[in-house]
């Protein structure tokens, strides 16, 4: 029979075995609940640390998008390697048909056994041999199951290649190895891999996890540098086009002659930043005046060059002219070997002597010039001549056919008539419904508008141009000259 004494001593040893059990639980509770804590801290820290390294990656301009794209991997690499305790780490990136080292974090192994010749090799040659010449088919790697997945895996088996032995000290053959595909624009870009935790022991599921987002976030990554690049690259044009406008600019003429008996005045807009329209008015002495205005075929940098080249000739060959068809023939032949293949210039030309008030049209595949009679518009009769002289494109045919070509016409003029210019622009310039502005409605501005001052004439033209047009987006340069007898 069990005395009291000892049921006593039972209930305190029970007692005293569950304290001490749950002390022990507790204590292993706690620990848990304090590394995962010391866990999440430190995640959160990595993840930290690669956001700011990650915004760095995207701060420079187009010129400097591989070392951005370096930066990137690098950071990448570095919180894969951190965040899985990894000895060491690499990126690869695909060139062909073989993955090849873009970025590495310690001394990432051989996969595929050490090179018997780097057996007694310095880590320097070793490093360079793995980073340099190293290259794995995909195909044929240790990563083709988690290319052919698309997803992440752990690899624990290495076959050693004919030439490569097995050696215990690093790089060899990795004990365990966690490998993440990345993805860009639907195709295989490269794989994140890390090797060998710390811990002696093998990665775990959570690490592969964690390796998973990065080479998600580096896709993302990768994506957006690329956005951000052209977008940088797209700014650094347009800078240079307007660079390359403002000077176009200064190539047109600063500073018009105004003879005491004409009223001049010009519109020139480009539909782009640098436009292939060209006018000049210059003053040949004597009291006569040369004007052009001009189209050259195409758009761009090559048009802006083609009209500067233009402009030079033009008030070096009218120095010498006699006529305005004689100043053509003498710009053809100025500007013959400046012109590549397929690309020409229209151009029409007056010669106006303010003595003798006469002048002369000559037209080289332009648009016709318009004369307006104000002596007989005011008689009522509606006189608006489209002055039709023959004649060829500047560079596109030799000197003797262009010469042979070219007419000129020759009319005398009085106070109030108008002379005017304009490019195809203007004219060929659509509404709504698909329709050109075309010479008529110009003819009929210009009749109503004549006996305006010839900055007034062109504001009228515009005003016309915009109500047709509905202010639609310019598709093509546009050029207006216009002269009026005063």
């Amino acid at each position: 029979m069990i005395g009291v004494p000892e049921v006593v001593a039972a209930a305190v040893a029970a007692s005293v075995a569950s304290v001490y059990y749950w002390r022990k639980r507790w204590k292993f509770e706690f620990a848990r609940l304090e590394a995962s804590l010391q866990h999440e801290r430190y995640a959160g820290k990595i993840a930290v640390d690669f956001l700011h390294a990650l915004s760095d990656t995207f701060s420079g301009e187009a010129g400097d998008h591989e070392i951005s794209q370096m930066r990137l991997f690098d950071s990448v690499l570095r919180t894969a390697v951190r965040g899985t305790r990894a000895m060491s780490g690499c990126i690869f990136t695909v060139e062909g048909g073989d993955l090849v080292p873009a970025s590495m974090s310690g001394l990432f192994p051989f996969l595929d056994g050490f090179p018997e010749k780097l057996k007694n090799a310095s880590r320097m040659d070793v490093l360079r041999a793995l980073f340099r010449g190293k290259k794995y088919v995909i195909g044929d790697s240790v990563f083709s199951e988690v290319v052919l997945k698309k997803s992440g895996g752990l690899i624990n088996a290495f076959p050693v290649r004919d030439g490569a032995v097995q050696i215990k000290s690093p790089p060899a053959l990795p004990r365990s190895l966690l490998a993440v595909p990345f993805f860009f624009e639907g195709k295989l870009a490269g794989i994140i891999a890390v090797a060998n935790p710390r811990h002696g022991g093998q990665f775990t599921p959570a690490e592969l996890h964690l390796v998973g987002v990065l080479g998600e976030q580096l896709a993302t990554s990768l994506k957006m540098r690329r956005l951000f690049s052209v977008e940088a690259e797209k700014l650094r044009l347009d800078r240079e086009l307007g660079l390359a406008g403002s000077i176009q600019k200064l190539l047109l003429p600063q500073y018009i002659p105004q003879a005491h008996s004409l009223d001049i005045a010009t519109v020139y807009q480009p539909a782009q930043k640098i436009g292939g329209d060209l006018y000049d008015v210059f003053d040949l002495g004597g009291g006569r005046i040369a004007a052009i205005v001009a189209d050259v075929s195409g758009h761009g940098i090559s048009a802006a060059l083609l009209m500067a080249i233009c402009r030079t000739n033009f008030q070096h060959v009218a120095r010498s002219a006699i006529s305005a068809a004689d100043l053509l023939r003498g710009l053809n032949r100025a500007m013959m070997h400046s012109f590549k293949r397929g690309m020409f210039i229209t151009i029409a030309c007056a010669f106006i002597d303010t003595q003798r008030n006469t002048l002369s049209i000559a037209r080289g595949g332009h648009e016709r010039p318009i004369l307006i009679s104000n002596h007989l518009i005011e008689c009522g009769e509606s006189e608006i001549e489209f002055l039709d002289s023959k004649g060829l494109a500047i560079g596109i045919s030799k000197p003797e056919v262009f010469d042979a070509t070219i007419t000129e016409i020759s009319r005398s003029y009085s106070r109030g008539d108008v002379l005017v210019f304009y490019t195809d622009g203007l004219t060929e310039a659509l509404n709504a419904d698909g329709e050109e502005f075309g010479s008529a409605r110009l003819g009929a501005v210009l009749e109503k508008s004549h006996d305006l001052p010839a900055e007034k004439i062109n504001e009228a033209v515009l005003r016309e141009l915009n109500s047709f047009t509905g202010g639609n987006e310019p598709a093509d340069d546009l050029t207006l000259v216009t002269i009026r007898a005063i």
